[in-house]
């Protein structure tokens, strides 16, 4: 496998791929965002471990945040090394559980953060995570309210914060 690391130019920044020691191959650099200068890695290698996402080009340090409600994935076989590794469960910013792809198998830096779960799902959706739900059926999800409410007046069914609902 290619082993050379190669920098490309993302806005102002200069990108450098990762070289995976398990089977001694470089996982390149891309682009992710030129206008932010987001590096990030070209994922097409990382099928041999287990993802395979839609957008090839994974920006670097995704965020999120370890969440015991998120489950690890499911192990996967690592292709021609008799391995199997898991990835730690996380919560993406959009309250939904990811998985953690700084590292693989707890070793190898890659830096991916947490990356979305879907690609492990085989169709599946991620479950749920962090504050979800918190304002109640039909409320505002600026804060804590009841059934329908929002947090800043009483309100009845349907209501968010810049009105009240039917009943309030």
């Amino acid at each position: 496998m290619n082993t050379e690391m190669t920098a490309i130019p993302c806005g102002s920044r200069s990108c450098v791929g990762t070289t995976i020691p398990i089977q001694n191959f470089t996982i390149p650099a891309c682009c992710a965002d030129a206008k932010t200068g987001q590096c990030g890695l070209d994922s097409s290698l990382l099928a041999l471990f287990g993802p395979s996402f839609t957008e090839a080009c994974q920006p670097l340090a995704q965020p999120g945040t370890p969440d015991a409600s998120c489950p690890s994935s499911a192990s996967t076989p690592v292709t021609g090394t008799g391995l199997s590794i898991t990835f730690p469960g996380c919560c993406r910013p959009n309250h939904s559980c990811g998985y953690e792809l700084n590292t693989i198998a707890g070793v190898f830096q890659v830096g991916l953060g947490c990356v979305d779960a879907t690609p492990f799902l085989n169709g599946g959706m991620p479950q749920a995570c962090g504050d979800v739900g918190v304002a109640g059926a039909g409320g505002d999800s600026g804060g804590i309210a009841g059934a329908g409410g929002d947090s800043g007046e009483v309100a009845g069914t349907g209501g968010d914060s810049s009105s009240a609902g039917a009943a309030g």
